[in-house]
């Protein structure tokens, strides 16, 4: 009996070292071949057209090769895809800052998905951040759980609980949202174990997670390895497009009259300003019953916490990042019923919640009725991008300058 035991243990320990050794070789041949392709530089804009693929948003690879490259790293939603030439995937490097730019995010993705990126290790001490914030983002109670839940990295979530920079608050502010938020969602039962554990914050808690934390190891082990697959993968398919950017000579005044010209082109049918294709799918038909329609939003979401929780965040890291507060259509939200007064009490109140924490701000709240700023009621287009790429450029030049 006893020899039977033994040989099974024998076996089970050969079939772990079998296991550990074949990982190993596995990642150091994925290690050389990321290492022989990746000239991050010449692989950052095809991998900013690639907007729809996560290995970007919920990887770790790509952010941390990014930071170490000196890359500016953009970070914002759904207005990250507008098609506008101006949009900063393609206005980056030129010749007032001329850094590449890393996109990252997409619909959905907003201030607590992104504390969760700026509190990893890949971007301790990141001086070259951008946070597009979104007056959307906090309409309504609190942001959309499903968006979260599809947006939800748990690598990046155990990257960021590792980072001993980082307050036991903060921590525990990330795992209560988390909770929260992913509770009645099918699915992630290792992130709801783990933190449902971590704020119980007594010695049981204390106990389970020691416990466990072999295990949570191996999960973040088989998680790198796939950032790292992943990674590989996008590389072998974006070979082709990538090419080494050319430094863009940049005339800001010669650019504006092109965004000017592009906006009077593209919007013609309506009074709102919008491009005409979008008038024509989401407004035409219906115009006539959103008169009104948002007088009673509310304007108290959970995401201001969240926004304070980014920036305390991004402060324990030693994160300096350059928030742009994006305005909305004017035109459009007069219309709809959320009037200017309610508008500009919000914007006021996310600059003042950054400035509190030492923040520089762009606020955009006096560009909400300028032509051609604004591609739709919601994102940034020619004018409204190209004046952002601007700020940013000669923001980061300057403080490369002190």
């Amino acid at each position: 009996m006893k020899r039977r035991v033994l040989k099974k243990l024998v076996i089970f320990a050969a079939a772990v070292v079998t296991a550990i050794i074949l990982m190993v070789l596995f990642e150091a041949r994925l290690d050389r071949k990321i290492d022989s392709m990746y000239d991050v530089s010449a692989y950052t804009k095809p991998m900013n057209l690639t907007y729809d693929d996560y290995t970007k948003d919920k990887g770790q690879l790509i952010l941390e090769k990014s930071a170490e490259n000196d890359n500016l790293i953009l970070m914002g939603s759904s207005e990250l895809n507008s098609w506008a030439e101006q949009n900063p995937i393609h206005m980056f490097p030129n010749t007032t800052y001329d850094k590449n730019l890393t996109a990252v995010g997409q619909a959905y993705v907003q201030s607590l998905l992104h504390a969760m990126k700026a509190g990893t290790p890949a971007l301790s001490d990141e001086k070259q951040l951008c946070l597009v914030v979104s007056l959307q983002w906090f309409m309504g109670d609190d942001i959309d759980v499903n968006g979260f839940a599809a947006n939800f990295s748990e690598y990046q979530f155990y990257e960021f609980m590792k980072n001993e920079r980082l307050s036991r608050e903060s921590k525990q502010y990330i795992c209560n949202r988390t909770k929260e938020l992913l509770t009645g969602i099918e699915g992630y039962d290792d992130i709801k174990v783990y933190v449902w554990l971590y704020t119980r914050d007594n010695i049981f808690g204390k106990a389970g997670l020691t416990i466990l934390k072999p295990y949570y190891m191996f999960r973040e082990k088989i998680l790198e390895l796939k950032d790292k697959w992943d990674t590989s993968l996008l590389l072998e398919k974006l070979e082709e497009e990538a090419q080494k950017p050319e430094v863009r000579n940049m005339d800001w005044e010669e650019e504006w009259e092109n965004a000017e010209a592009a906006g009077a082109y593209y919007c013609t049918n309506n009074d709102f300003y919008v491009e005409d294709g979008y008038y024509d799918t989401y407004l035409r038909e219906t115009i006539q019953d959103l008169e009104g329609v948002e007088a009673e939003t509310r304007l108290e979401s959970r995401e201001m916490e969240d926004f304070e929780m980014f920036l305390q965040i991004c402060r324990e890291n030693g994160v300096e990042p350059y928030v742009i507060i994006m305005n909305t259509n004017g035109y459009y939200y007069d219309y709809v019923g959320l009037d200017k007064e309610r508008r500009d009490a919000l914007y006021d109140e996310i600059e003042r919640r950054a400035r509190d924490q030492g923040v520089s701000c762009l606020n955009l709240s006096d560009k909400e009725y300028e032509p051609y700023f604004m591609l739709d009621v919601m994102h940034l287009g020619w004018k409204g991008w190209l004046y952002v790429d601007r700020q940013i450029a000669e923001h980061f030049a300057e403080g490369e300058g002190k």
